[in-house]
């Protein structure tokens, strides 16, 4: 990640100006004091499990996500994120990954482990979004300076994503044993519905074949 700040110190002087607000990723930007830069940086979130957060008796709901509600009772709820719901967080250049992760987990009150988590870097197949490649981003790299470079350099198909940690990385003495045990009914779950796909597939493929069946026999027998 050092490289990737040499880049962008080298440049940000004459750069600044030129990026653009409305970049998928970057807000606005500012200069600090000490020569480091503070900006604001959107971030998709893709969470296919479910989470642990501090709210009220109710799962909240996405206005309630997106907000930073301190009025709400901190009693224990356990619920599924909105797909792609993007959150906009304030940092600095030298705010690293896992500093990122832990401030995001902090804005909607989650309290799982923070390393359940990780933060990629995400290369659209379109501009606009869609499917694309995941990086993984080092807890040393600097989101910020990255997101900089992405718009200064007219990278507008890049995104930055949190999501779990891909299974290989997955430390799984991190989660309790009802978080097991839940990603075990999930998994349940998910075989069944694909196990019921599989029999509609196959069950709709034998009422076209005897039909067609039907259909020689008549036209035979006429």
């Amino acid at each position: 990640m050092e490289g990737a700040s040499n880049t962008f110190t080298s440049t940000a002087n004459m750069t600044l100006r030129k990026f653009d607000p409305n970049h998928a990723v970057l807000g606005e930007v500012s200069k600090e004091a000490d020569g480091s830069f503070r900006g604001c940086v959107r971030v998709h979130l893709n969470l296919s499990r479910p989470i642990n957060i501090v709210a009220g008796t109710r799962p909240p709901s996405i206005y309630d996500i997106l907000q930073e509600d301190r009025s709400v009772e901190k009693t224990l709820t356990s619920f599924y994120m909105p797909r792609d719901a993007v959150k906009a967080i304030h940092i600095t250049s030298k705010t690293t990954t896992r500093e990122v992760i832990i401030a995001l987990l902090g804005k909607f009150k989650v309290v799982d482990n923070p390393q359940k988590f990780a933060l990629y870097e995400k290369t659209c197949d379109l501009p606009q979004g869609g499917k694309g490649k995941l990086h993984r981003l080092a807890d040393t790299d600097c989101p910020l300076v990255l997101a900089l470079n992405w718009s200064t350099g007219g990278q507008i198909n890049k995104r930055l994503v949190l999501q779990e940690n891909d299974t290989a990385d997955i430390q799984w003495e991190a989660f309790s044993l009802p978080e097991l045990s839940n990603f075990l009914r999930i998994l349940d779950r998910e075989e069944e519905e694909y196990r019921c796909q599989i029999q509609d597939k196959y069950s709709l493929l034998r009422l076209r074949i005897r039909e067609m069946l039907l259909r020689c026999h008549q036209e035979g027998r006429a």
